[in-house]
């Protein structure tokens, strides 16, 4: 199971993504992403024995993703139906990984309760990796990397906080409160994306967003409240 969950859950997703933002933006990639806690709400109700469907949880996701909408605008949604055929295959993909995340988050809920955090997080990460050598062998072949310490620098930055550190809280969180509260984590996203793009890069903050990142906090409060 540590396999299918490295597979499923890292290798997959972080290919997927990275190859379809070559495609689309990434606002189009975060809203497509908020599709994970509506297909985490579904999957968990049966194929987990205790974090079943409830009225509550469709209201707060339901909440969660009207934020999402917002911080991205409404017409930002609508154009994920108008693409080329590159655009709708990496719409299709985005989703296809956000799948991924969610069913390794109910299988690890589901089989590895016994095991701690970090081992899961040690293994998954350690399984991931493995399967991406070959492609990481042809892809060098093709197109050889120029490394650089500029380069170094935010590979180790992307490797320890956003994925060691970051898995070890995913799997301590989808262990102690279930793989649907974990899913909410596709609606904080957008707000640390414009937290950051506003400290970072002074970009505006319009009020839609604030609308949003409002609503999102409370779609996440009305779920564990209730």
């Amino acid at each position: 199971m540590l396999f299918f969950v490295g597979v499923v859950g890292n290798f997959l997703p972080f290919y997927l993504i990275s190859w379809s933002e070559q495609h689309i933006q990434s606002s189009t990639a975060g809203i497509l992403m908020g599709v994970g806690p509506i297909l985490t709400l579904i999957l968990s109700h049966f194929f987990t024995k205790d974090d079943r469907f409830t009225i509550s949880k469709l209201i707060s996701i339901c909440i969660g993703f009207v934020g999402v909408l917002f911080i991205f605008e409404v017409d930002s949604f609508f154009n994920v139906a108008s693409s080329n055929s590159i655009q709708l295959l990496s719409k299709l993909l985005i989703i296809l990984a956000a799948l991924g995340y969610m069913i390794s988050n109910i299988v690890a809920y589901n089989t590895l309760k016994h095991i701690d955090s970090f081992s899961i997080t040690f293994f998954a990460t350690f399984f991931g990796a493995l399967v991406s050598v070959p492609f990481l062998i042809v892809s060098e072949i093709s197109y050889p990397s120029i490394i650089s310490f500029e380069s170094v620098l935010p590979i180790l930055y992307l490797g320890f906080f956003p994925t060691a550190i970051a898995f070890q809280l995913r799997y301590h969180i989808t262990k102690t409160s279930g793989p649907v509260f974990l899913s909410y984590v596709a609606y904080l996203i957008p707000i640390f994306a414009i937290i950051w793009g506003y400290i970072l890069l002074s970009e505006n903050i319009n009020y839609t967003s604030i609308i949003g990142i409002i609503l999102i906090l409370f779609g996440v409060y009305v779920g564990r409240k209730y």
